[in-house]
């Protein structure tokens, strides 16, 4: 039996692979918890920074002298993309592209490979300094949303209504107060840049596929709440996406050019659009992975298609290993969001009928903050429905519900 080694103790991942009969190798990063569904799943577990690919070279190098050369070298996750391609790559094996996935993490780089397609949008990108000098340059009432070039879960998104609005953010983040983005080995050593676009309107989706050998197959599109402006961050998520089927058409028809123009010929994907009335589809961003915020469940229960074994199926070049029936018509979550600023003393919640399951990523005792990015929500609920409006409501209903008691942070002297 061949193996596959995957960056990134992916649960969902780790299942996939193990439904291929393939034995699974895992590579995590010094100090991340590895969930016991994964270790259940792998023949063993190495430690080492995922984000530098030298060092994940060497790891493969010696368990490739020792168990004979891996079948797939993979990652779900979103700062091991690029190695994962550059190892893969240089092994011979099925994969994303290098340059497809360092497109896809660099915002500016996709805006530049669109410019030509009907899916280009005014940008300006660079240092803030950069950008700022890019924004004065056009009238004070253009929107703008500005964001790290490379940043993920809404981590550093800022709308700039307004000159002023830009000279504040402007003197936030060149006095060192901006976004920490996690990112590669490499980038860490280097100064932050930034994408500043014209803010596009309408609702917010994304679509999720699996490409085999340049042929993309869409496996749901998803329609997403937002807090709105300034910071944009995800407070919900419903599969299928409520929409006419010509206008999921149009979002369908942006995603493959963007794959086709990126290269994203192998792997999975999650690219995030806008709707915008007057210019239609209008590409965020797109990443060479399945989204985040349990997106890949909620597609496999209301279509019964896992993201993750459709992603591994297609490197492997055989069939979906688990294909089942949906369990609902359609599959919501809602966010649990911070109500202050403090320490979480106290959470209750009450039993709601539909909800599939609750997670909470805090507990009392946990520090709380303003809601900046989607690292700062509480918890979550999946709930089914009978249609898409249902599975949101439900969701939402059950969170709207939840009872947070917050001590407020006491004043430093």
């Amino acid at each position: 039996m061949t193996w596959i080694c995957l960056l990134g103790p992916s649960t969902a991942g780790a299942r996939a692979i193990a439904l291929h009969s393939h034995r699974l190798v895992v590579l995590a990063s010094p100090g991340e918890t590895v969930p016991r569904e994964v270790t259940a799943h792998a023949e063993r577990v190495v430690f080492c920074d995922i984000t530098d690919h030298d060092a994940t070279r060497s790891v493969v190098d010696r368990l490739t002298a020792e168990l004979g050369p891996p079948r797939l070298v993979v990652s779900f996750t979103e700062h091991a993309q690029e190695v994962s391609a550059r190892i893969a790559t240089g092994l011979g094996l099925t994969s994303v592209s290098p340059a497809a996935a360092a497109h896809a993490r660099d915002k500016a780089a996709m805006r530049r490979l669109l410019a030509d397609t009907p899916y280009a949008w005014p940008y300006a990108s660079g240092t803030a300094d950069e950008v700022a000098t890019a924004v004065r340059a056009e009238p004070d009432s253009v929107r703008w949303i500005v964001k790290p070039a490379d940043g993920a879960g809404s981590a550093g998104v800022t709308a700039l209504e307004s000159y002023a609005d830009l000279e504040r953010w402007h003197a936030k983040v060149t006095a060192g107060q901006g976004p920490r983005t996690q990112g590669t080995a490499g980038e860490q050593t280097g100064a932050v840049r930034y994408i500043a676009e014209h803010a596009a309107t309408g609702p917010e989706y994304s679509v999720e596929a699996v490409s085999a050998a340049g042929r993309h197959t869409v496996l749901a599109v998803t329609a997403k709440q937002t807090t709105g402006s300034p910071r944009f961050v995800e407070t919900g998520h419903v599969v299928p996406a409520p929409l006419p089927e010509e206008d999921g058409e149009r979002l369908m028809d942006a995603v493959r050019c963007v794959l086709d123009r990126l290269g994203i010929h192998h792997g999975a994907s999650h690219t995030e659009l806008r709707l915008d009335p007057v210019h239609g589809p209008v590409v965020i961003e797109t990443h060479t992975r399945v989204g985040g915020d349990c997106i890949p469940e909620l597609v496999a229960l209301a279509t019964g298609r896992d993201q993750y074994d459709h992603a591994i199926a297609a490197l492997l070049g055989t069939e979906p290993a688990q294909p089942s029936a949906p369990a609902a018509p359609a599959a919501a979550i809602s966010f649990v969001t911070p109500p202050a600023p403090g320490t979480l003393t106290g959470l209750s919640l009450t039993p709601a009928h539909g909800i599939l399951r609750w997670q909470f990523d805090r507990v009392p005792g946990a520090d709380l903050t303003e809601l900046h990015s989607s690292y700062d929500r509480i918890g979550y609920a999946i709930a089914l429905g009978g249609t898409p409006a249902e599975a949101m409501r439900t969701a939402a209903e059950a969170t709207a519900g939840v009872q947070l008691q917050v001590a407020a942070p006491v004043p430093s002297h």
